[in-house]
């Protein structure tokens, strides 16, 4: 396995020009999976630039690759639009097929998968020149926890709502109680001392708001997005989410497998789910 600039191999120049929508979509492929996925434009926009690089890994590497879950939402999608991704991806820019297979289950694949995605995020790093991005490429702990259970919600006839959202309003909650009680004190204490401390409170306590918003941002200011770098990596690739770990890859005449197996400077993808 080399290194590499991404400029220089054909392969990545031709993921980058990829066009995943067809023209005059009106419900393009980034809209479908935010949607899906509950997530922001910008995130779901550098994840489809990941689910490239992810590309670019299964023919490159060397070695079986294992892409992230929000790597492999990107993929799912991209199964759904048949002909972009048999005909245009792997036939046109690949040159074989990338197929995706489920997990057979137990321990084994699952310990399996577990060393292939950290493979995969070790050779990222060397090939790259950079860690991947841990929002969208977890710990494998992260990865594959057996509390990540997945289902299919008909938004339209439940009502959602995340943990972190109730935690904040919990928090929302317990500030407005103890905001309500400081009042009733300052009060308290205006009545028996004449001095407005009701005022003096009400003061304090938008100068700790804004203090506490500047602190938040400059916190959680984006570092910049990541570049479109590309890694090296051949053979059959692999992936999964949830407890049960991922799936391996299936061959067929094009691809690989046989007496040839996988690796090498091409293979076909799997993945499971």
């Amino acid at each position: 396995m080399r290194s590499m600039s991404t400029p220089d191999d054909p392969l990545w120049s031709k993921l980058e020009a990829f066009e995943f929508d067809a023209p005059g979509a009106q419900l393009t492929f980034t809209e479908r999976l935010m949607r899906e996925n509950g997530w922001e434009r910008d995130f779901s926009q550098r994840v489809i630039q990941e689910y490239r690089r992810f590309l670019f890994l299964a023919m490159r590497a060397g070695h079986s690759v294992t892409p992230s879950d929000q790597v492999d939402q990107a993929w799912h999608l991209h199964l759904v639009y048949t002909r972009s991704y048999w005909d245009e991806l792997c036939a046109g820019i690949l040159g074989q097929p990338l197929h995706h297979g489920p997990t057979r289950g137990g321990s084994g694949e699952d310990q399996r998968f577990w060393g292939d995605y950290e493979k995969t995020k070790a050779s990222y790093h060397i090939l790259f020149g950079q860690p991947p991005p841990a929002d969208i490429w977890p710990d494998p702990s992260v990865r594959f926890s057996n509390a990540l259970q997945w289902q299919r919600i008909d938004a339209g006839a439940v009502w959602m709502f995340s943990k972190a959202a109730i935690l904040r309003a919990m928090k929302s909650a317990a500030i407005a109680a103890a905001l309500g009680s400081l009042i009733v004190a300052c009060r308290a204490a205006g009545n028996e001392s004449g001095v407005d401390w009701l005022l003096v409170c009400v003061i304090a306590f938008f100068v700790s708001i804004v203090l506490g918003a500047a602190w938040h941002s400059r916190k959680h200011r984006p570092r910049g997005k990541d570049g479109s770098g590309c890694s090296t990596f051949g053979g059959c690739g692999s992936f999964g989410s949830g407890s049960s770990g991922c799936g391996s890859s299936h061959s067929d005449s094009s691809g690989c497998g046989s007496s040839s197996g996988c690796g090498g400077g091409g293979g076909c993808g799997g993945g499971g789910d």
